[in-house]
């Protein structure tokens, strides 16, 4: 069940990667055939790899294919909800919702698809999995709480001192980073993430993304840095929802 609802959280993230992937491609706010390729290249990817997560952790838990099943249904059905909403609903032009649903439908199949068939082929036993996953995990915390002291740092240093800026609401977000850094850090000891911790990330990152192109014109120093940030606390995000999915069940011994 966990896992199910797991499952559902990254799926409802869908439309947010979609967004992200497009946006370096779109023009005056519209998107065009590159943004929304981009968008569903970004989201097929990142579909893959979580399903390939999700799929290869309930195959080595030794559940059963109607759990399995559970999880893939959980991860793709928000992609296909939201076209239908919109499509009925009439949230949007027709043939923007059609230009842009379609894409997303056909690479959230195919991502999802080809992670869980990547998942039931790849090779390897349950026990030197479990081993690589805990060594693969504690140097994914050790490396997302070195980014994300990096992110504080540019927030308190660089954003926040921006003249006729808001400084006081980076400055609580760079506190919230330097709380994120030490939880990373000290879950290395366990080499497991609560699916929280990858949340927050991948909202501070949509945010400092769309933060960027509101600063642009307090000149290319705050605009590269927020980037820059933005793209960290994806990543950080990403690799620490990957920790949170293959961590669970597989106990660690307490040490480094």
């Amino acid at each position: 069940m966990a896992m199910t609802i797991l499952s559902a959280i990254l799926g409802l993230l869908s439309p947010i990667v979609f967004i992200i992937g497009a946006i370096p491609f779109s023009v005056h706010g519209t998107l065009p055939l590159k943004a929304v390729l981009a968008g569903s290249v970004t989201l097929a990817l990142y579909l893959a790899l979580f399903q390939f997560l999700v799929a290869r952790n309930a195959r080595f838990a030794g559940r059963t294919r109607a759990v399995w099943s559970s999880n893939f249904v959980a991860m793709i059905a928000a992609v296909p909800i939201l076209f239908l909403y919109n499509f009925v609903s009439g949230w949007g032009a027709p043939g923007v919702v059609v230009e842009q649903g379609v894409p997303m439908l056909f690479a959230s199949c195919t991502g999802c698809l080809a992670g869980a068939l990547a998942a039931r082929w790849a090779p390897g036993t349950p026990g030197a999995y479990g081993e690589n996953v805990r060594a693969a995990c504690r140097i994914a915390l050790r490396v997302n709480g070195g980014l994300t002291i990096l992110v504080a740092a540019a927030l308190f240093f660089v954003i926040a001192p921006i003249k006729d800026g808001p400084g006081p609401p980076f400055m609580v977000i760079a506190v919230f980073h330097l709380l994120l850094a030490g939880f990373s850090l000290w879950r290395t000891r366990s080499a497991v993430m609560p699916i929280a911790s990858g949340v927050f990330g991948l909202v501070f990152g949509a945010f400092l993304l769309f933060s960027a192109s509101a600063f642009a014109h307090h000149g290319p120093l705050a605009v590269i840095a927020l980037y820059a940030c933005a793209a960290s606390d994806l990543l950080t995000g990403c690799s620490a929802m990957a920790v949170a999915t293959v961590g669970r069940g597989e106990p660690a011994a307490v040490g480094i």
